[in-house]
């Protein structure tokens, strides 16, 4: 460049108006180095999954309700966007039921993910036979494997805590989280933090120190485990939009086409082609997929190996008067042996006093993912049917019903991180090497909960800047 010359202005195409798209575009504009973003969104709407509504003044989510703040992205984004005093936390009452035989049964306190941290509640509980809690306690004194093979969540947890520990407890906690099927779900790619304990000494001297150390981080910053804000996640989407330029967003706008022409790319629209310098695809790894094809139909395969499983969200409203005991804790897990449609429950009134009306109980039901895909795609009135009959069931609720309901579902929205995900990732980063400008962003690939998707937006935005450097200095060129 010769002195005096301003540099020349990169154009950056986004697709996909998630949070990790939008965190991507965010994280670009900031800088203010010269670059000129469009991001293109399919719907109407931004923010994904992100989806605030009310009603009757009752401030619900239809995806995520909240984040973790022991992964700080999402935090730490919260408080750049100038939304901290929004913040609010978790109810004092944190206890969780398990559906045990059509009882509900309390998490023994202390119970740390998936292990024990106090003694004499995990002797008293009723939730696992006296020889399951033997072969607990004894978890700690099982070696590592060791041979760094992947390795299913439940053949993991079958090793280290038993067949009924994995039952009643890791499936229903920790696949519901992925809403995956813990047979298939590789250990290594959704909870790594279980392998590190295990080489630490064991799960259950690993979580009562980690146990210790929350406990004493709470106390000193008055965080809780869970935040949401106020007025809803959809504030961080309405933060991140206000912060792009104008006319940087184009809604009802998919990308049916990604190609390269002359040393620049082009993202084909029903209405335009785009030129761009660098594409951030923040799509879902099966429509990218779509995109891709016609210029690289191997990394379309690799893409397509991702699995997707479909949710739904159920919201049900209840005044209190029509409610005969008001349900204690945060909510419920139903293990797929009991029976029902809904896999587990949370209270969000409780969970989240701060922006509870008085005088109502509001109810978030999940439903479907891996291997109960039907539950979730079926037609909506059946569904929720069968919804307000499982939490009239488990509730005792005696026919009451609710004053609102709101189901909404995802399809195909939530990936599977199975055996060999990490592999399978290798395999997309060769792909990439050939594609200079091309990245891959968002909850396909390296974490689906809101840090996580917060981290892969800001990273995208890294590799653009990093330009033709980012295939010395990544493990995975081109993955976020």
């Amino acid at each position: 460049m010769r002195p005096g010359r301003p540099p020349a202005t990169k154009r950056v195409v986004v697709l996909g108006g998630g949070i990790s798209g939008l965190v991507a575009a965010y994280e670009l504009v900031k800088r203010g180095a010269p670059i000129e973003v469009t991001v293109l969104e399919a719907s109407k709407t931004l923010g994904g999954k992100i989806r605030t509504e009310s009603i009757d003044g009752q401030i619900f989510e239809t995806g995520p309700d909240s984040f973790l703040t022991t992964k700080p992205e999402m935090l730490e984004l919260v408080r750049e966007l100038g939304l901290a005093n929004e913040l609010i936390g978790t109810g004092p009452d944190a206890g969780v039921d398990i559906l045990l035989g059509g009882r509900l049964v309390p998490m023994p306190a202390g119970m740390n993910l998936v292990a024990p941290t106090r003694l004499l509640p995990f002797l008293l509980t009723p939730l696992f036979s006296p020889a399951a809690k033997l072969h607990m306690a004894l978890e700690p004194l099982r070696p590592s494997r060791g041979d760094g093979k992947d390795e299913s969540l439940a053949d993991f947890a079958r090793r280290r805590l038993g067949a009924e520990a994995l039952e009643r407890l890791v499936a229903p906690m920790l696949a519901g989280i992925y809403a995956g099927d813990p047979e298939r779900m590789s250990v290594a790619s959704t909870f790594p933090q279980l392998l590190d304990m295990e080489k630490r000494g064991g799960l259950v001297k690993s979580m009562w120190l980690g146990w210790l150390g929350t406990k004493r981080a709470a106390r000193r910053d008055g965080l809780t485990t869970f935040m949401t804000l106020k007025g809803g996640l959809s504030m961080v989407v309405d933060a991140l939009q206000r912060r792009l330029p104008p006319r940087s967003v184009r809604l009802d706008t998919p990308a049916q086409a990604v190609r390269r022409r002359e040393g620049h790319w082009e993202v084909v629209t029903p209405n335009a082609v785009i030129e761009a310098d660098a594409v951030i695809s923040a799509l879902p790894a099966y429509t990218f997929a779509d995109c891709i094809e016609g210029i690289d139909p191997e990394l379309a395969v690799r893409l397509r190996e991702i699995p997707f499983s479909s949710t739904a969200t159920s919201v049900l409203i209840y005044d209190d008067k029509d409610i005969p005991v008001k349900p204690k804790g945060f909510g419920f897990l139903a293990p797929k042996g009991e029976g029902l449609t809904v896999t587990a429950a949370t209270y969000s009134s409780a969970k989240f006093p701060g922006r509870a009306i008085p005088g109502r109980t509001t109810v978030r039901a999940f439903i479907g993912g891996a291997g109960r895909d039907a539950d979730a795609e079926g037609a909506i009135t059946r569904l929720e049917s069968r919804v307000r009959g499982d939490i009239d069931k488990v509730l005792a609720l005696k026919g009451a019903k609710p004053a609102a309901m709101k189901t909404t579902r995802w399809i195909k929205t939530n990936p599977q991180y199975e055996v060999g995900h990490a592999r399978r990732l290798d395999r997309l980063g060769s792909c990439l090497k050939g594609h200079q400008g091309l990245i891959l962003a968002g909850a396909s690939y390296g974490g689906v909960g809101l840090p996580d998707c917060v981290r892969s937006g800001r990273r995208a935005a890294e590799l653009v800047f990093a330009g033709s450097r980012r295939s010395h200095d990544a493990v995975r060129p081109g993955l976020a």
